[in-house]
């Protein structure tokens, strides 16, 4: 597809990527809470900081299509040589102002499919920025939630080795398991775990027929177990909280997720963008295109503001677990004082500093995106070039008085069924490179830094309506062959949960007496496999594990 630089319309049609970048800024805004914590502590202009702080989680959103790719990684990856950091911008910010400026197109997609307002739809135009990314296309009807159901499996086999691994969690039911399976020489060994908001049951076979059980609904186990607890001054129901809160049974960490999703979507479209009367030219499918600017400012008061409702939030989450907080206290050593550290975090802020974010528009393109530190003549940009798809060609640029340098460029082309892209910095640090095949699935990917190779793949991509596998041909990590037969990853938004089975052996309430002759039985259960023991004499084991018993 293509932009007429007049009208601003689009050639092809747009497709529904929009609801699918919404969605997924959504799931991703949390990020923004713990990087406004980390980016406004460590730099001296925070206003900046806190704009890439917050923008991170959209920007993650924008190019995280699917939770095992991220379309556009290269923005995490930029070198941060201090040498090429411009004077008059605090060096914690600069990488993060890029950050900030690339992520601004995911929170305004946000706000504009949500409707709120006529000063947020008047950017609406960037909606349609990767509608026509054929890895983003693929992956729209996956599903994926957070806090969803899912199924992660990895198959792998190698030489005379298979391994299956396979994760399941069932969100309404607070259920997981997982199941593994590793075969050698036609010897199999096979075990499951799994978690419900009762209990935790395992088996493994092949150390015999056990079902192990632990009951955490109940604090009435007393066996040993309780007992080793005493030791370290807990008791079960301290363990059984711990669990509990770990699988999120009441939903309390799931909702301190959403408490925080909300409030940080609320503090982005609180920043009012407004036409200022300046347009300025850029440069879109090979066409000059006169833009609106339209601007919203980051006070550091602003921030501070936005730091301190999120304060409430994590108070009121520590306060309904300050129970387990105690014990974690007790465990750790240390003590967890959120006001303390949030008043840190404040003491940071003077409140006269200030950024702005200047987006330029003509019709449904958006060409730039500006972040400029308050009383400097410097800023930051992204310019957004077109191709078959808006954000296909990008270059930002740092701008010192008129004298613009380039620091980071996406070159992307299609030819017929294949889109390559291509992320590179400027001093050749860093560069990226994949292309994806629509119609056969053809993946490819490697990864540079300071002219080594770092991680580099060959695969096959199948997507399905609520999954999609990865079957890898060849992968490489820092010049390293992995070498194997068979090497798959697939990820499906169903739950596939896996029950183990056998004779109970009750964890909570077995005695000291209990778990010797739980002991005994899988020493004699070992000692009894000949396909073990042989496999043992293969690999000049044996003696290891004659000494055993």
């Amino acid at each position: 597809m293509h932009f007429d630089p007049n009208t601003g319309e689009k050639i092809m049609d747009p497709g529904d990527e929009v609801q699918a970048t919404a969605e997924n800024v959504v799931n991703q805004a949390q990020e923004g809470a713990a990087q406004v914590q980390a980016d406004a502590a460590q730099a001296n202009n925070e206003a900046a900081q806190a704009a890439a702080a917050q923008a991170q989680a959209a920007q993650n959103a924008q190019f995280q299509q699917a939770p095992q790719f991220q379309q556009a990684p290269q923005f995490q990856q930029v070198p941060t040589d201090t040498n090429n950091i411009k004077k008059g911008l605090p060096i914690g910010a600069v990488i993060g102002i890029v950050v900030a400026i690339v992520a601004v197109i995911g929170v305004i997609v946000f706000f504009a499919t949500r409707g709120l307002g006529a000063k947020v739809s008047l950017l609406n135009t960037i909606t349609n920025a990767y509608d026509g990314e054929f890895l983003s296309d693929a992956s729209k009807n996956l599903g994926y939630k957070p806090f969803g159901d899912m199924t992660v499996t990895v198959e792998m086999e190698m030489d005379d080795i298979e391994v299956t691994t396979s994760f399941a969690s069932e969100a309404s039911s607070h259920t997981r398991s997982v199941y593994s399976t590793v075969t050698y020489d036609g010897f199999t060994i096979d075990a499951t775990a799994y978690i419900d908001e009762k209990q935790i049951l395992a088996s493994c076979p092949f150390l015999g027929d056990y079902l192990f059980m632990y009951d955490y609904s109940t604090d009435k186990n007393n066996g040993a177990i309780a007992d080793l607890l005493d030791e370290a001054d807990l008791e079960v129901s301290d363990l059984n909280a711990m669990i509990a809160f770990l699988n999120d049974n009441s939903g309390s960490i799931e909702k301190f997720y959403d408490k925080s999703v909300a409030y940080f979507t609320e503090c982005v479209a609180s920043l009012d963008f407004k036409k200022t009367g300046n347009k300025e030219t850029f440069t879109v499918n090979g066409d000059k295109v006169e833009c609106k600017e339209y601007q919203a400012v980051l006070s550091e008061e602003l921030v501070a503001e936005w730091i301190s409702g999120y304060q409430k939030i994590v108070e009121d989450f520590v306060e309904a677990n300050s129970d387990l907080v105690e014990t974690f206290e007790d465990l750790s050593g240390e003590d967890l004082d959120i006001e303390e550290a949030f008043e840190d975090l404040l003491d940071e802020l003077d409140g006269d500093e200030e950024a702005t974010i200047s987006i330029f528009t003509k019709g449904k393109i958006t060409a730039a995106i500006r972040l400029t530190d308050s009383g400097e003549d410097q800023y930051y940009e992204i310019q957004l070039q077109g191709g078959d798809y808006l954000a296909q060609n990008v270059e930002v640029i740092f701008n010192d008085d008129g004298d613009e340098e380039t620091l980071l460029t996406i070159s992307g082309k299609t030819k017929g069924d294949v889109q390559t892209t291509t992320i590179e910095t400027e001093d050749e640090n860093f560069s990226f490179e994949y292309s994806y095949n629509r119609k056969t699935g053809e993946f490819e990917m490697t990864m540079e830094e300071y002219g080594s190779e770092v991680y580099a793949c060959e695969a096959t991509i199948t997507f399905d309506k609520n999954s999609y596998t990865m079957d890898f041909e060849s992968l490489s990590s820092y010049g390293y062959e992995v070498d194997f037969d068979k090497y798959t990853i697939t990820f499906s938004t169903k739950a596939e949960i896996v029950k183990p089975k056998g004779d109970t052996f009750d964890l909570g309430n077995a005695d000291e007496d209990e778990f010797q002759d739980l002991a005994e039985d899988i020493i004699d259960e070992l000692q009894d496999n000949d396909d073990l023991m042989e496999l043992m004499e293969e690999l000049d084991l044996d003696y290891y594990l004659s000494s055993l018993f």
